[in-house]
């Protein structure tokens, strides 16, 4: 009997340029690509994939280059949850809202929701008054208030209303 040695050398810059991802059941080659802004065809290619086949508990590497929606951010290393926060005007709870933090381990290339798409917004103008826009997207100012918390108000900046 011959024993097989095999030696695995893996490419840094592939390595930097990709994030892994863990199918779970109920998964498909399609909705992941979707979720991630790629291909089912760049999924496969990179993955050296013969099929579409996929298993729960997999590994595969998805491009860390796709464009990824304005819901999503993908971190990078030596950030901390407060640098997230900031970044992208939120807090705590909306980070916890939309992402298992069981499984934050900030490290670099993970990906999280930092925002829901169903949220509008709206770049301010020199003539928006407060009361227009309570009116016009029918909120309290208590609700304007809590989905713009960290923003200021002032014209050519963008608030969320919805």
């Amino acid at each position: 009997m011959h024993n097989i040695l095999w030696v695995v050398i893996l490419n840094t810059n592939f390595l930097n340029n990709t994030i892994s991802y863990i199918v779970k059941s109920g998964d498909s080659l399609y909705t992941i690509a979707k979720k991630y802004n790629t291909t089912v065809e760049e999924l496969m290619r990179i993955n050296h994939l013969s099929n579409s086949m996929i298993y729960p508990n997999q590994v595969l590497f998805i491009p860390s280059t796709c464009n990824m929606n304005n819901d999503t951010y993908l971190t990078k290393e030596c950030e901390s949850i407060n640098d997230i926060l900031g970044k992208f005007n939120i807090d705590y709870q909306t980070l916890v809202k939309y992402n298992d933090v069981s499984k934050l381990k900030l490290c670099a290339n993970q990906l999280l929701k930092v925002r829901d798409s169903n949220n509008t917004s709206l770049t301010l103008s020199r003539n928006d008054s407060v009361d227009d826009i309570l009116a016009k997207y029918q909120k309290s100012p208590y609700e304007l208030l809590k989905l713009n918390e960290k923003e200021w108000f002032k014209e050519n900046g963008k608030i969320i209303i919805g």
